[in-house]
């Protein structure tokens, strides 16, 4: 159980060490709402899928899979609600917040870099995650860096 712990923790390490990119592209209605759909369908049952994990019910690790899944599972709801916005015809002045939350999410999410260790399961769709929330970057105004 611990080695899982250990794995998803590093799981949500890829995910957590996206750049904090600087606005660079003019705002692409099409090509944002696309990279929008790419978070959300790349988070999507991510929750799920750790806390089913047969291993996620070692006592030790416990909390930390909760806390873990917790912050997965904000992430979810963020990344729909962003696509939602983007396709019902929302500009980046309508989205930012909504767009600041998944960067302060995943700032949030650094905290758990090292404690665990990824899993086959978790490693594609937040690859996928890391390079959407990168490429959106390109189109929101730069986001503070995780202070301590």
């Amino acid at each position: 159980m611990k080695r899982f712990v250990v794995v998803s923790l590093t799981a949500l390490a890829l995910f957590a060490a996206g750049p904090a990119a600087a606005q660079t592209a003019k705002w692409d209605q099409a090509k944002v709402t696309a990279l929008a759909s790419d978070l959300a369908n790349s988070v999507s049952n991510l929750q799920n899928q750790l806390q089913n994990n047969a291993q996620a019910g070692n006592p030790f690790m416990e909390e930390t899979v909760w806390q873990v899944g917790d912050s997965l599972g904000l992430l979810e709801f963020e990344a729909i609600r962003l696509q939602a916005l983007l396709q019902s015809g929302k500009g980046m002045k309508q989205t930012l917040p909504a767009y600041k939350r998944l960067q302060q999410l995943h700032r949030e999410c650094q905290a758990y870099t090292g404690q665990f260790q990824q899993t086959a399961i978790l490693t594609p769709s937040l690859a996928k995650a890391k390079a959407a929330l990168s490429m959106l970057s390109a189109y929101y105004p730069p986001q503070p860096a995780l202070t301590e």
